[in-house]
């Protein structure tokens, strides 16, 4: 499955970027983040691996991990995301669009093997949902930190 998803966020890309990649924020504009722990290296920067855990449903968790594959900030920021019997590679771009104005395009590009197949069938038309309301949350907080409309 694959499929890219953007939004517009008010700010200079320099700035969007590094706040769209502070670890340090994340919980704030997704809050299913329960807890980042860096394994190797030091994010953003590119061979940094964390684990991630997420909130899923009322009582579950979901732990990932993520390797950052390439790291150009601020043009890119392309990362893995594994856990089990699921492979994403999410690749980021941030564009200046005017003065005041960036463009971040998300690329997803999923393989799902084992029982995931399965579930990459019934529910992968939500995953791109799923992307945009991470966009959009960002977005809203962009615009607080950044003071953009």
């Amino acid at each position: 499955m694959e499929y890219t998803r953007s939004t517009t966020v008010a700010g200079d890309r320099s700035a969007v970027a590094a706040l769209y990649v502070d670890t340090a924020t994340w919980p704030a504009w997704q809050p299913a983040l329960l807890s980042i722990e860096v394994l190797e290296g030091a994010p953003p920067a590119t061979g940094a691996r964390s684990r991630l855990t997420f909130r899923r449903g009322r009582s579950g968790t979901m732990v990932m991990t993520e390797t950052i594959e390439s790291s150009a900030l601020p043009e890119h920021w392309n990362v893995v995301y594994e856990v089990a019997g699921v492979h994403n590679v999410c690749e980021t771009r941030f564009e200046q669009k005017d003065a005041s104005t960036t463009l971040i395009e998300q690329r997803n590009v999923f393989r799902f093997s084992g029982f995931m197949r399965v579930v990459g069938v019934l529910f992968g038309r939500s995953f791109p949902a799923e992307t945009q309301r991470s966009l959009d949350a960002f977005r809203a907080f962009a615009a607080e930190r950044l003071g953009g409309a």
